[in-house]
């Protein structure tokens, strides 16, 4: 769901759609003002130059195009984009050029998550010419691989919890009796033989249960149990791995310092994925247009957002531009890589 509601769209005519088809992808590819002679040069239109005009002014009056300069062409205003995207857009699927350039690397790449999703986000920013937020895959139910306890001081422990995907969380506590390294190890050696191996959702019951006999065990296990479905229940940041600012200086409309300068400390402060919406798990893209991202340092940008999902985890895939951007090629592009991503995902690393 958008952050703002759209303005309602009314059909426009055939010659009107078919215009603002061209225009929007002529835009996007040049940069610049799109007038009636430029749509006859396209050998398009079958029709003259004034009947050509009359469709810019029409569609003017309609707020989908506006004209920067009185002598200049027409470009789309964000209700002009939402219109191409919701009901003109025709998507493209990668080049095979383009996939196979990406293909050929997964084999190497598949070997190290973190590594295939810093080069992904490189790939899609070199590909779509703008900045690129993506999100390593995040547990949503998770199965614990192994435990270790590490003593801090003679008071407190550091419980460490490691999870499949790679995924650990960790909680410090003070201990309220004397701790000794044997205790430690015997303590640590009795959270492994009751919960490595396990689905949290099981580990979190016997938990809950409190079993006196493990108890009686270690004097420690109490309180390591106590602080044991609280580092189950956190949650994890995302990691994001960012790529492509220097992308957004190819565009004349982005070159603003002040916009650029809130970019990049967002980035650096890791603050920029706050802002982003939460896309939907239906395997297709959503689209934010200029206003609709609520915010108005986003102005003139628009965000593609996807997300991709394996078995019991799921990531997030942000492609932030100019909102002239490609969005046939750019989506396609979104959506093939996602469906890459998820296969990755289910047969090499929720095993």
């Amino acid at each position: 769901m958008n952050r703002m509601s759209r303005q309602a769209l009314q059909n426009l005519k055939d010659r009107e759609e078919k215009v603002l088809k061209w225009l929007v992808r002529d835009y996007a590819i040049n940069g610049n003002p799109v007038g009636s002679s430029r749509l006859v040069a396209m050998d398009y239109f079958k029709v003259g130059s004034a009947s050509l005009r009359h469709v810019l002014s029409d569609l003017e009056l309609g707020g989908y195009l506006l004209q920067p300069h009185t002598s200049a062409g027409r470009i789309p205003t964000d209700k002009g984009y939402r219109y191409f995207v919701d009901r003109l857009m025709e998507l493209e699927q990668p080049e095979q050029n383009v996939t196979r350039t990406y293909e050929t690397g997964l084999d190497s790449l598949s070997r190290d998550l973190d590594r295939l999703i810093k080069n992904t986000a490189q790939f899609l920013g070199d590909m779509s010419h703008a900045l690129v937020l993506m999100s390593r895959p995040q547990e949503r139910a998770t199965r614990i691989r192994s435990i270790a306890l590490h003593e801090l001081d003679k008071d407190s422990i550091l419980l460490i919890v490691h999870m499949s995907l790679e995924q650990v969380k960790t909680v410090a506590f003070e201990l309220e009796s004397q701790l000794s390294r044997i205790m430690l190890q015997e303590a640590e050696n009795i959270l492994n033989d009751l919960f490595a191996g396990r689905d949290i959702d099981d580990v979190q019951k016997q938990v809950e249960q409190r079993n006196d006999e493990v108890v009686r065990k270690n004097p420690i296990i109490d309180q390591i149990l106590k602080s044991f479905n609280s580092v189950l229940d956190s949650n994890s940041t995302s990691d994001y791995q960012t790529y492509g600012t220097h992308q957004l200086l190819h565009y004349p409309e982005m070159a603003d310092p002040n916009k650029l300068e809130f970019i990049l400390e967002a980035i650096e402060t890791d603050t920029l994925q706050g802002y982003l919406p939460t896309p939907l798990f239906n395997g297709k893209p959503s689209v934010f247009i200029g206003g609709e991202l609520g915010q108005t340092f986003f102005k003139n940008m628009s965000l593609i957002s996807i997300a991709y999902n394996g078995n019991n985890c799921s990531g997030e895939i942000h492609i932030l531009g100019p909102t002239r951007m490609e969005y046939e090629r750019i989506i396609g592009l979104a959506e093939f890589t996602a469906d890459k991503i998820e296969t990755l995902i289910n047969t090499k690393y929720t095993k």
